[in-house]
């Protein structure tokens, strides 16, 4: 017979394993030495001294050039999260160019989608955006992850109890449900209209 403490650690390890699962790095970008990469800031502010280390970096693509041997992806940079997905905000780092030995395919790999390389880091280049001319940091990617869309949960809370028993955080009687979800679904496919 299991006693409460002998389900208190299988509890405990499984939930342990469920969240190292959630918050591993995909194999394609995952790293020996995690504590070794070089950030994306770090490289674009000393530029040469950092060239041949170690890097992990992500973003949004902003274009995909094909060359004859050899793809360039220019991304906009976004810090990485925990597990290595880009964490897109209004807000980017900057630019980067990611250099790949491989042909990659512009209908898949399109603008808009998050992507994330490991490598090491190669001599800045500059180019332009529209007339600015920028320098952009380089990874020479020996790696890729091309991240799926996050979907976005919709979903509304609705109070059904009374304004009286949800101030009344004294009362020892508690017979409504307290929130309760209400999943909203636009099935037409354009935007949900405010209608204030």
């Amino acid at each position: 017979m299991k006693t409460g403490f002998d389900m208190k650690i299988i509890y405990a390890a499984t939930m342990a394993l469920v969240l190292a699962g959630c918050s591993s790095v995909p194999e394609q970008i995952a790293s020996e030495n995690e504590d070794a990469l070089v950030g994306y800031k770090v490289a674009k502010h000393q530029g040469e001294k950092v060239v041949g280390d170690s890097a992990r970096w992500g973003g949004v693509i902003a274009d995909v050039r094909n060359a004859k041997d050899h793809t360039v992806l220019e991304i906009v940079s976004f810090p990485l999260k925990r597990w290595g997905r880009p964490e897109v905000s209004d807000n980017s780092q900057g630019r980067f160019l990611a250099v790949v030995n491989d042909f990659v395919d512009p209908d898949v790999y399109k603008a808009g989608r998050s992507i994330s390389f490991v490598g090491s880091i190669g001599q800045p280049q500059q180019g332009k955006i529209d007339e600015y001319i920028y320098t952009y940091p380089v990874i020479e990617a020996t790696g890729y992850y091309l991240w799926q869309p996050e979907r976005k949960k919709s979903h509304a809370e609705v109070d059904y109890s009374p304004l009286w028993f949800r101030h009344n955080f004294y009362s020892p009687y508690y017979p409504y449900r307290y929130p309760v979800r209400v999943r909203v679904q636009d099935k037409s496919g354009t935007p949900a209209k405010n209608n204030n």
